[in-house]
């Protein structure tokens, strides 16, 4: 599917994953390539009455096999 370098369902992204650690120093962030399966829609407090646990926009099937969730400030076109 082409995409024009939109998220959008479909389109082939690079996700940043960043992994967190007891020693801030070995935090870390790392790439993966997948493709977006779904779009659940901008979720805010004021849409869920909650201002813990806000969903994320995009579920992602990495290349690898696994299904992650992530926003756009995550995601990269291409």
């Amino acid at each position: 599917m082409e995409t024009n370098n939109e998220l959008t369902v479909g389109a082939r992204v690079k996700v940043r994953i960043h992994t967190t650690s007891a020693d801030d120093e070995a935090a870390q962030d790392t790439y993966e390539t997948g493709a977006i399966v779904e779009d659940f829609g901008v979720q805010t407090p004021e849409t869920t009455s909650r201002d813990w646990a806000v969903a994320r926009r995009w579920a992602v099937a990495l290349d690898s096999g696994r299904l992650v969730f992530a926003d756009n400030e995550d995601l990269t076109v291409g």
